[in-house]
């Protein structure tokens, strides 16, 4: 593919403003229209990009866009993505790949017969940072990597419509919606498969294990322990804590907040000062529209957005029963 681009966005929420707006450093690239069942929705991303906006994914796919951008709740992600790639288009798709394994199965088949590209959203593999820790630790710089910590902290999120993200049952909580950015980055970094799972959880104001503490031990002997919550006061912000450590040297880093600042206008909306689009999701947008051009392979392939879901999954049952989960065994659904 050499000429423009074009993409349709199905989803209107933070994540997809965010898509939107890196789509503009990515020269040749063009948001053709915005889909979202709320009314109102996606007017103020498609009004802000000179977009159209329609009512749904299949008229996206009868504008004939290049491109399906999926930013829903992870429940809508499976139809969605394998409707779209049945219907010859690229996909980029929010993470999870979808809620449960079952689904992901399906999403697995479609990508496999499908002409175009499937590719998740695992933008944590783009922040500068994550990825010069992720060069280093592949190099050899600090030998053979045997252990690695990742610490994602937060309050509750309260962008999300209708308050989806609170239900466990679209979101799966922070360790599907959050942490499963962290077991993607430990998992790639360590480049071996993840053999057995063991979280501790607690309940919280934001609801039921919304503070979690999850070890995951490695085919070649490698550890990740990870950390996540919801249940942090607002007032303390984001915060990221990471370390990998191997034979030879350690690796560290951290940061206060995804946001880099914040204008309060005399009059009209408080504005957002956003890293995060400035920065991880550039990156990943555009790696995503190269690799269209270039007929792959996809930045971040399905297979592997699959294996980070079934890590988080585990996460989840061991929390609930208490027990340590072999994936060399377990099963979910």
């Amino acid at each position: 593919m050499t000429g423009e681009l074009t993409v349709g966005l199905l989803g209107a929420g933070m994540i997809a403003g965010v898509h939107a707006h890196a789509y503009r450093d990515s020269p040749g690239v063009r948001l053709a229209a915005v889909a979202d069942p709320v009314p109102g929705k996606a007017e103020r991303i498609a009004d802000r990009h000179g977009a159209k906006v329609v009512p749904d994914l299949y008229a996206l796919l009868d504008l004939g866009v290049d491109i399906v951008d999926i930013c829903t709740p992870p429940t809508a992600h499976a139809d969605a993505t394998i409707a779209a790639l049945q219907a010859g288009r690229h996909v980029l798709c929010e993470k999870p790949i979808t809620r449960t394994m079952d689904e992901a199965r399906r999403v697995l088949a479609a990508a496999e017969a499908a002409p175009g590209l499937l590719s998740i959203g695992q933008v944590a593999r783009y922040g500068p940072d994550h990825r010069l820790a992720r060069d280093l630790a592949a190099s050899g710089e600090i030998g053979l990597v045997r252990m690695l910590s990742h610490s994602t902290t937060t309050s509750l999120p309260g962008w999300s419509e209708g308050g989806w993200l609170a239900d466990p049952a679209t979101s799966g909580g922070p360790l599907l919606d959050q942490a499963v950015h962290s077991f993607d980055y430990a998992r790639w970094v360590i480049g071996s498969p993840a053999v057995r799972v063991h979280c501790m959880a607690a309940d919280s104001g934001a609801g039921a294990l919304t503070y979690t503490l999850t070890t995951v031990r490695y085919e070649n002997g490698a550890i990740a322990h990870i950390e996540c919550s919801w249940a942090h006061p607002a007032s303390r912000g984001f915060k990221l804590r990471a370390e990998i450590t191997g034979t030879e040297g350690r690796l560290s880093w951290d940061y206060d907040h995804m946001m880099g600042g914040v204008l309060h206008a005399h009059e009209g909306d408080t504005e957002w000062w956003d890293v995060l689009g400035d920065r991880e999701f550039t990156h990943e947008l555009s790696a995503f529209f190269q690799a269209c051009r270039d007929g792959g392979p996809p930045p971040v392939p399905a297979v592997e957005a699959v294996e980070s879901l079934r890590t988080a999954l585990a996460a989840l049952e061991s929390a609930r029963t208490g027990q340590t989960i072999d994936l060399t065994t377990w099963e979910p659904r």
